[in-house]
């Protein structure tokens, strides 16, 4: 029977995590083993709240039925949510080890990054004489972030050099963006530079040496660089970065090796770090595989071009979609023509009341973390086939069909908005997701959508609801003259353009001032509902009527389900019923009188409505002549 390994990751540190992830299947390979990789995103949202909602794809994990865990510790950037797969792992009694962080209970894993660091500043001192040191690093609080730091200060100190805490600059993370204008903000002040940059990692170092450039400042002739992670652009920059390699697909393979090894002792081993000495330092070392990263960098950069339309294409889905089913529809066709960053075999689950959810009417969806028992299919695809969508219980985590006899490996992202889960999506043989964070843009697209899809539903239910509001008059239940505007005369308008006969009924409550004068208008009011109630039962539910007047309805129907019934009599009928049962002080009739409007006939509805008013006249005068 094949093992499953677990591994619990927060995929921010791309290259880690990736080259952790290709170590780990070199050590599964023809061990029949699968690796089930849960990958999850904190994230800071506009308001300053630090979301923690996506580290909930780790609560479909059932440790009992894995061989093995692999947490990365250090990247997962809760306490709270680390101690709570603690408990939960070593209650399971598998075997399980954690990553650069240590986990009491667990055995423990750590790239030594101090070293490597400490080794790259030796030989920045020693070999190339240099004294004047600046360090920028971002305010990340995790392992080897502190560790870089200590070898920094540690270097310096053993050399008998102070450190200059003016040049020992944080910045707000360590990326890119961040970085470039943190440069170009110091350079463009005029501060006095130092000797060499040390930065906590390869995109700082990258950063500086595109502000160097824009600046006329030369690397290595005016300004030394180094930087920590060696990703591939620091073999195609000119000059290359000297930075530090922190050996993760060796700690990946040795995480595999142990955990398929165990003797259920609790192991604790240091994976040491490596310089590597290229041109930004001034060593005059070639980098031989430059043009191999280059093509790398180049691919990666129009990959990133084709997801941004992807993404693009996703959102106008959820746009565009008029309703539930057709969105669904939408999903699963796109997704099966066009799957370059889902791969070959993934399937898009969610919770099994997402349906309900989409046409939820509240503001905000309540906070919700739970995937509960089962989970659907919205798209399968699997062999780039597109396959029925099915309902899988939460514990089988993937369909039957996506596991095979070869050694898989199985990447899970969740789908969420703020504080709401709607599912996860599962990928096989596939890192695409890890590369320039597309998992964290995918999810967020997902979530985002969903969430425009449901709030655009919501305003259209409460426009809907606005217009029934605003076009009812609240005593009869039927339409008010807003309501003929809205809805009757396009009604009207379209019958007649279909070619079908208007039939228009006009019914007045006669000698209503009576009532109103002698009874007061309490009982002119039930003289309306009831009237009124007696016409709503009587007439087709499709036809349109309107309280015309104070006492005056007017129906307006079409020859389409209209086969010359007497409604005028029926209408009298029914409200004799009524009022028989009533034992009301006064007499309660109604006038009614018809019209037909041919569909070739050039009347509009106002002209018809005089037309049908004048026959009632004649009818009223008539019943007041009479009585």
């Amino acid at each position: 029977m094949k093992k499953k390994i677990a591994v619990l990751t927060c995929a921010w540190s791309t290259y880690f995590v990736k080259d952790f992830i290709k170590g780990m299947m070199h050590a599964t390979e023809g061990k029949d083993t699968d690796l089930y990789i849960f990958n999850a995103y904190h994230y800071t949202e506009f308001s300053g709240f630090l979301n923690y909602t996506g580290f909930s794809i780790f609560s479909i994990i059932n440790y009992e039925d894995f061989d093995g865990i692999i947490v990365m510790s250090d990247l997962i950037n809760s306490s709270r949510i680390l101690e709570k797969e603690r408990l939960r792992i070593i209650k399971s009694g598998k075997p399980a080890i954690a990553v650069n962080k240590k986990l009491e209970g667990l055995s423990c894993i750590r790239v030594d990054n101090y070293t490597g660091l400490y080794e790259m500043m030796e030989h920045l001192i020693k070999v190339h004489h240099y004294t004047d040191f600046a360090y920028v690093a971002g305010k990340e609080t995790s392992v080897d972030i502190a560790e870089r730091y200590k070898a920094y200060r540690v270097a310096l100190q053993d050399n008998n050099l102070k450190i200059n805490m003016d040049q020992v600059y944080t910045i707000e993370a360590c990326n890119y963006p961040i970085a470039y204008h943190f440069f170009k903000e110091l350079i463009e002040s005029g501060a006095k530079l130092p000797e060499v940059f040390v930065c906590a990692n390869d995109l700082i170092a990258i950063a500086l040496m595109k502000v160097a450039e824009e600046n006329g400042i030369k690397i290595p002739e005016q300004l030394k660089i180094v930087g920590y992670d060696d990703i591939a652009y620091t073999k195609c920059t000119n000059p290359s970065v000297s930075t530090v390699k922190s050996n993760s697909e060796y700690v990946g393979c040795e995480c595999i090796n142990r955990i398929l090894n165990s003797d259920s002792q609790v192991h604790n081993l240091m994976v040491k770090s490596q310089p590597i000495f290229r041109r930004s330092c001034g060593c005059e070392t070639e980098v031989q595989d430059a043009q191999h990263n280059l093509l790398e960098v180049f691919d990666y950069t129009n990959r990133k071009e084709e997801f941004d339309i992807q993404m693009e294409s996703v959102s106008e889905i959820f746009t565009e979609a008029a309703d539930v089913f057709t969105l669904l529809t939408n999903i699963e066709n796109h997704f099966a023509k066009s799957h370059v960053f889902e791969g070959s075999d993934f399937c898009i689950f969610m919770k099994s009341d997402w349906n309900s959810v989409l046409i939820n009417s509240s503001e905000n969806l309540p906070q919700n973390l739970s995937y509960g028992q089962q989970v659907q299919a919205i798209c399968s695809v699997q062999g780039n086939k597109k396959y029925l969508r099915e309902m899988i219980n939460i514990r089988d985590l993937i369909p039957a069909k996506m596991k095979d006899e070869k050694s898989s490996i199985f990447l899970f992202i969740p789908i969420f908005h703020h504080s709401y889960v709607h599912g996860y999506f599962v990928t096989k043989n596939n890192l695409s997701m890890i590369d320039n964070n597309y998992g964290y843009t995918w999810s967020r697209t997902m979530g985002t959508s969903i969430e425009h899809f449901r709030k655009k539903n919501m305003y259209k239910q409460m426009s809907q609801q606005y217009l029934r509001l605003s076009t009812r008059d609240a005593l009869s239940g039927m339409l008010n003259r807003a309501g003929m505007e809205k809805i009757a005369k396009p009604f009207f308008n379209t019958s007649k353009k279909n070619g079908l006969t208007v039939v228009l009924f006009f019914v007045d409550i006669n000698r209503m001032k009576v009532i109103n004068d002698t009874f007061g208008h309490l009982h002119g009011d039930l003289a309306v509902k009831t009237v009124s109630a007696a016409v709503l039962e009587v007439v087709p539910k499709n036809w349109c009527c309107i309280r015309y007047g104070g006492d005056e309805f007017l129906v307006v129907g079409n020859s389409h389900n209209y086969n010359g019934e007497n409604y005028c009599e029926k209408i009298q009928e029914r409200l004799a019923k009524k009022v028989s049962f009533m034992k009301l002080p006064y007499t309660l009739s109604a006038s009614v009188g018809s019209y037909l409007v041919p569909a070739n006939s050039d009347l509009t509805l106002e002209q018809a409505v005089e037309n049908v008013d004048n026959l009632m006249y004649e009818q009223k005068k008539a019943y007041h002549n009479g009585n």
